[in-house]
């Protein structure tokens, strides 16, 4: 006894229709992404050499936009933020937190009066600048350096000081160009 195989018709109908469902769902999936993106993220350009060897001049970055006012931020991220009366968005590793003391000794980082474990952040701060003397940040303040410190304009100068919470616009979350140098950051 041999089986019968039974063949579906498809007709033009049904296959517009089909095709119709597809276009809508693909259209859905783009609108809510770009929506997601726009509310939580925001792209950034890396201009000059002070976050060097981290990040490089042209790198195009990513932002998370809800470390800072949901998430708290937390010390080495890089953060984004605007400076009141210069233009452009600065690039920065954060080294200290809201309400934390802190002073740069003989190149030595110090939180609190304990020092930080030297790193790659901290091992090139021999300028230790506002920061020689010590400095308490307020309840949304922050202090923040560029890892290429003989580049760098940061928190260390008077012009510069400690950034305020309102100003950051977010934390880096990847670099997304050049594409050979994709990475996400923690």
């Amino acid at each position: 006894m041999s089986k019968r195989r039974r063949y579906d018709v498809v007709t033009l109908g049904d296959l517009i229709k089909q095709v119709t469902l597809w276009v809508v769902d693909i259209i859905l999936v783009v609108v809510l992404a770009l929506s997601l993106s726009h509310l939580f993220a925001t792209r950034v350009r890396m201009e000059g050499s002070s976050m060097s060897a981290t990040l490089s001049n042209g790198d195009k970055l990513m932002l998370n936009r809800l470390k800072g006012p949901i998430l708290p931020i937390q010390r080495y991220d890089i953060v984004a933020y605007e400076l009141e009366g210069r233009e452009g968005v600065f690039l920065k590793r954060v080294l200290a937190l809201p309400g934390e003391s802190l002073q740069i000794r003989e190149g030595k980082v110090y939180i609190n009066g304990e020092a930080l474990t030297e790193n790659d952040y901290t091992k090139s701060l021999s300028y230790a600048g506002e920061a020689q003397k010590g400095i308490t940040l307020g309840e949304d303040e922050y202090f923040v350096v560029g890892e290429n410190a003989d580049a760098s304009l940061d928190s260390r100068f008077s012009d510069v000081g400690n950034i305020p919470g309102r100003n950051i616009l977010g934390t880096v979350w990847f670099r997304y160009a050049p594409f050979r140098h994709l990475r996400v950051f923690p």
